[in-house]
């Protein structure tokens, strides 16, 4: 049995996070750390309006929050449930946490499981999610680079995802990541396809900008 005195000592350790963050920030944890479901609820709860990530080098990913990044979310996964409705899986917003065998912790904008990959037990939807998303999609945030951003996509191709979109909403720019490790960029494309992972799903971006 744990004891009270040890449960508090494994919740005392929190960064130091600013109230506006530039581009990102990294902070390693301590040696030793170990992170809890409880100190990791408690962290996210204390700094509302930001991402708060965890890399596989132990790294703590911090970046503000964009109100267009659940605005474009909202407008895609209208069109992805549609989809579903033919297709079948189960689409996610940006509450989800993946963590990944990488030994990332992550939050992408969208997200969605292939019907084979959804788990049957109904207390599955209680838990975190220990598995790498079929398709993810992730906005750019104002307050981060696209090289950042572009950096998180290939760590998310690299735990598994085969197929991901990363969409810069101020350029109207979007990058296409493939498993092969390919990545094309589109110029204000007017619909996006979800190729041979998502096989029938065109998204209309007229309906997202």
């Amino acid at each position: 049995m744990v004891s009270t005195r040890a449960a508090g000592a494994a919740l005392e350790w929190q960064p130091q996070i600013p109230q506006d963050v530039s581009g990102q920030l990294l902070i390693p944890l301590p040696d030793g750390f170990e992170v809890s479901d409880a100190w990791w609820e408690r962290l996210r709860e204390a700094h509302p309006g930001r991402r708060i990530e965890m890399r596989r080098q132990r790294k703590l990913r911090i970046a503000m929050a964009a109100p267009i990044g659940g605005r474009i979310t909202i407008k895609i996964g209208r069109q992805l449930d549609q989809w579903i409705d033919r297709a079948g899986g189960e689409v996610f917003d940006s509450s989800v946490d993946y963590r990944l065998w990488t030994g990332d912790w992550k939050y992408p904008d969208g997200s969605w499981l292939a019907p084979e990959r959804v788990p049957k037990d109904p207390s599955w939807w209680a838990e975190r999610l220990t598995m790498t998303p079929d398709f993810i999609w992730e906005v750019r945030s104002p307050s981060q680079s696209v090289a950042q951003q572009q950096e998180k996509m290939e760590e998310w191709i690299e735990a598994g995802v085969r197929l991901g979109w990363l969409i810069d909403p101020y350029e109207r720019t979007v990058w296409i990541y493939r498993a092969s490790g390919e990545v094309f960029e589109l110029d204000d494309p007017s619909e996006l396809s979800g190729e041979d992972v998502c096989e029938g799903l065109v998204v209309n971006m007229s309906l997202v900008w």
